[in-house]
């Protein structure tokens, strides 16, 4: 008899694709929207659906299975800020077009994860959330307090979706820190979910399953809540060193044949021209990266512009004011020019060793192939100014939030577009077929944003189902 599930505040079904692929049996998956229940369905059709408002919903209607799986956010603790600093590069009467509830109401409060259990007394209990939902929301602690009184060991789990992944599960390529808190019923063995990415220790010559190391927390900091390379690195188990664990370039979800419209050509398309502020910001990508291609976030107010190598690192952190364009030097297409049957190069340059190539008798950690280009697991340092569109992506936003450049002599001659829908969506690891519902682009873009990232999903089910 297989595990069962219940996925609410699902979405377009993250959470719930990854469970699935973890073995699990989805029972029932509900959401407050329906376009992210019409997509929902059309990939999981031997669930039950319910488009609702869990606020108000009779959780005694649930169905009763072993796990329960819950995303509740509130907005206002987001690092996104609900719609607040919505992108106006965009097409804003595309987005105004979406209902008020798709932006304000993405997905309820965490109170509704107590009413559940309360009920059900599920053997497991699964909560996804940001950071901050630990840190700001006054609230945590006592909510917290409330699942050990209904009988619940917690275990807290900070990690990145770059970093969670093996060659079964290919982690997302994109930066995307989130907190995990994994409620089991008092008597049933914890399992095991310490993070464990392979990456290189050059103390031991080799590839290594990296601990997650956490630093001395500042005065009122949570002792385990954090981000990556902000509150915690990852160490060899020898103690002798931080490592970079591995991580899937941006470069394996980008289309590589689709590289836009000509900068200078926008008017002619009926498309309005680039503020100047991305054109400071593109003008600097081409001159840090003049010979390789680059992402250039455009749409973010925090700094001057991430100026990222795709075929290097994953992309930034998804969210409603992150975006980023894809510059390419004019006559250099290495990635759309690459043969479909090869996987790699015959040799791979990492940023380890100094850049030396590694020889292709030493095992890869993973490499994803398909279509017109290429992807490889490279270790790459967060927080490092330049990047590579080999880098995973930053956290996927609910707006459209990366762009496509290549690279010319002047700005003007580039050709740009932002990332589209597809290509989110393979950021947060959706199967490349999946059907995705809506009647625009934004709408699809933020059912993107708004997921969790499926490699993820699968890692925690597989370790939930071990100890059940």
């Amino acid at each position: 008899m297989s595990l069962t599930v219940t996925d609410i505040y699902a979405g377009a079904g993250g959470s719930s694709t990854g469970l699935v692929n973890a073995g699990l049996e989805l029972k029932l998956a509900a959401n407050h929207w329906q376009v992210a229940i019409d997509t929902h369905s059309a990939n999981h059709p031997y669930a039950e659906h319910i488009c609702a408002d869990i606020q108000n919903y009779d959780m005694r209607r649930l169905p009763k299975t072993d796990i329960l799986w819950a995303s509740p956010i509130c907005t206002e603790i987001s690092p996104a800020g609900g719609n607040r600093g919505l992108n106006r590069q965009m097409d804003d009467e595309e987005w105004k077009a979406l209902p008020k509830k798709a932006f304000v109401r993405t997905r309820c409060t965490a109170l509704e994860v107590i009413r559940a259990a309360q009920v059900h007394r599920y053997k497991v209990v699964l909560v996804e959330n940001v950071i901050e939902f630990a840190t700001k929301w006054e609230l945590f602690d006592w909510w917290l307090e409330g699942m050990k009184i209904l009988g619940y060991n917690a275990q807290i789990v900070c990690v990145s979706s770059a970093h969670i992944g093996d060659e079964f599960n290919l982690p997302a390529p994109q930066w995307r820190d989130r907190l995990y808190i994994v409620f089991t019923r008092v008597g049933i063995r914890l399992p095991d979910v310490k993070p464990r990415p392979l990456a290189y220790c050059e103390v031991c010559d080799d590839d290594v399953r990296a601990v997650q190391t956490w630093r001395r927390p500042r005065k009122g900091q949570k002792v385990g809540v954090g981000k990556y390379g902000k509150q915690y690195d990852y160490t060899c188990p020898c103690g002798h060193a931080i490592v970079e664990p591995y991580v899937r370039a941006a470069s394996s979800i980008i289309n590589w044949a689709d590289l836009g419209i000509r900068i200078a050509d926008r008017a002619e398309h009926g498309l309005d021209p680039l503020a100047d502020t991305t054109m400071e910001r593109i003008a600097a990508g081409l001159e840090m990266h003049p010979v390789a291609p680059s992402l250039v976030t455009i749409n973010h107010g925090g700094h001057d512009g991430r100026i990222v190598r795709p075929d290097l690192a994953p992309l930034p952190s998804r969210t409603a004011k992150i975006g980023e364009g894809l510059l390419i030097p004019s006559g250099q297409f290495p990635h759309a020019t690459s043969s479909p049957d090869l996987a790699a190069p015959p040799f791979v340059i990492e940023l380890r060793n100094h850049g030396k190539a590694r020889r292709i008798d030493r095992p890869l950690s993973v490499i994803a192939a398909g279509g017109n280009h290429h992807g490889l697991i490279i270790p790459y340092r967060k927080g490092v100014k330049a990047k590579l569109t080999s880098e995973p992506l930053h956290t996927l936003s609910t707006r459209d939030s990366a762009g496509l450049v290549r690279r010319a002599p002047r700005v003007e001659d580039c050709y740009f577009r932002m990332l589209k829908w597809r290509e989110q969506m393979n950021a947060q690891r959706f199967p490349s077929d999946y059907i995705v519902t809506g009647d625009s682009d934004a709408a699809k873009t933020m059912q993107a944003g708004n997921a969790v990232s499926c490699n993820v999903a699968q890692w925690l089910g597989q370790c939930v189902a071990a100890v059940l």
